[in-house]
């Protein structure tokens, strides 16, 4: 299985359009045959997707990239 790892630990600022066009994105990367595991997400930005009413319970979730690559055994 090959993965894609979207690190957003770099990202302050999220409103909800944007988050929906991210989980968009997912599903078609899903369809691709690709993994996207989700690394760096603050607490604000978290917010702001469960508001937004974004269900990404689907998407892999981890604190660090290192934490997402020990995940994959890489």
């Amino acid at each position: 299985m090959d993965y894609l790892i979207v690190d957003f630990s770099g990202i302050l600022k999220i409103d909800a359009e944007i988050a929906e066009y991210l989980y968009q994105i997912e599903n078609v990367l899903r369809l691709l045959g690709l993994h996207t595991i989700v690394t760096g997400l603050r607490p604000k930005l978290a917010q702001t997707v469960v508001i937004a009413g974004i269900d990404m319970s689907s998407i892999q979730t981890f604190a660090t990239v290192k934490q997402a690559l020990e995940s994959i055994k890489l």
